[in-house]
């Protein structure tokens, strides 16, 4: 299940056709955040909040920030290897810590993937602020308002049964 998630956010790095788009306001949040970041949050703001984040922009539209020292959220820490960097972000040493995506200079998604099995805590302390999830399974508690959603999930890092396990806490919003 879990390897499903990372093909998808994979499978987002592939850019779009170019096409001319309207100047779009910032997406709405709903009220989605996760450690001070907003859904909708310029690009400059989410940096200056996250200075070891390392961004790519391949495209005028389209931007991705990654961050593999210093993270933590709900108390869990990530532990990327040492020399993660935009190059090597798809190595399996280099999968826990924050991925942020932005379209139009405004945050869409936002990942944070720490080891752990346990998800329960961190749901717990979601519910606090989003309420009732709209779906929740024994690997997975998801919350639906509108165009965004909120989700953390239990899973391997990969098929091999000696794979580590990670849990991934995201939001998200569609346009």
């Amino acid at each position: 299940m879990f390897l499903s998630i990372i093909v998808a956010l994979l499978l987002t790095q592939i850019p779009d056709s170019p096409v001319a788009k309207p100047q779009s306001q910032p997406p709405s949040s709903d009220g989605f955040e996760l450690q001070g970041d907003r859904l909708g949050e310029s690009v400059e703001t989410f940096v200056s909040q996250h200075p070891k984040a390392e961004c790519d922009t391949p495209q005028q539209t389209r931007a991705a920030c990654y961050q593999w020292a210093d993270v933590s959220i709900f108390g869990l820490t990530a532990h990327a290897g040492p020399g993660c960097t935009l190059k090597k972000r798809y190595a399996a040493d280099c999968l826990q810590g924050i991925t942020a995506r932005f379209t139009d200079q405004h945050l869409v998604s936002l990942v944070y993937t720490v080891a752990g099995t346990d998800k329960s805590e961190v749901a717990a302390a979601l519910r606090k602020k989003l309420g009732a999830p709209t779906k929740e399974s024994r690997d997975g508690t998801v919350w639906n308002n509108g165009n965004a959603s909120a989700s953390v999930v239990v899973g391997k890092a990969m098929e091999e049964s000696t794979a580590p396990s990670l849990i991934t806490i995201a939001i998200s919003v569609t346009n």
